[in-house]
């Protein structure tokens, strides 16, 4: 039964106890005695509520983290292969550029043509691959950009329900608490009229 449930239980107690004609009700202090004994026993189960939201929280925010960890393990593993698949189309292609103009040097006489056809290529193949390791850091770059906001979206994701859960909870307890304090200040209130 719920802190409501007793606080409505013990205000139906006490004004079906009212004394016709006047302010005072006769109330059965074992039966009210019985409901507050409850309603402390109850106490504890909403506290272990309060926990089990906590707990709650605390699940979402490691399961976030272990998605997290788990995106950016993913992106430094792509990041390598980029990087590793970039260097090796780079190497790739100086060799090649090399090899052509060691041919070309060979094939005929050392001309001033040659050496300038096989320098331009490896300027064009240093190029080539400087830009393709430029853009395999930015690729990698932007996954890690990206699994970092992924991570921290779902973070605040996480704090934000835990935050509303126990806030309402919180309404709810004060509500009780209110509603409690209210009904022992009236039996308080009562209980002195009465010995006057």
């Amino acid at each position: 039964m719920s802190m409501i449930d007793h606080v409505e239980k013990i205000e139906s107690m006490v004004t079906s106890g009212r004394v016709p004609g006047t302010a005072r009700s006769l109330v059965n202090l074992e039966r009210i005695t019985e409901v507050l004994t409850e309603m402390r026993a109850d106490v504890p189960e909403q506290i272990n509520e309060a926990q089990a939201v906590l707990r709650q929280k605390e699940a979402v925010l490691k399961q976030a983290e272990m998605e997290a960890r788990r995106i950016r393990g993913y992106a430094d593993e792509e990041a390598t292969t980029i990087r590793q698949l970039a260097e090796e189309q780079s190497s790739s292609m100086l060799e090649t550029s090399r090899e052509e103009a060691r041919k070309m040097v060979e094939a005929s006489e050392v001309t001033k043509a040659s050496h300038e056809r096989a320098n331009e290529i490896i300027q064009e193949a240093e190029a080539k691959a400087a830009q393709m390791i430029a853009d395999a850091k930015q690729s990698v770059n932007g996954i890690i950009a990206d699994a970092e906001q992924q991570a921290e979206e779902r973070r605040k994701g996480a704090d934000n329900y835990a935050r509303e859960v126990l806030f309402s909870l919180e309404e709810r307890i004060a509500d009780t608490l209110g509603q409690v304090r209210g009904g022992i200040d009236l039996l308080d209130s009562r209980s002195l009229a009465v010995a006057d």
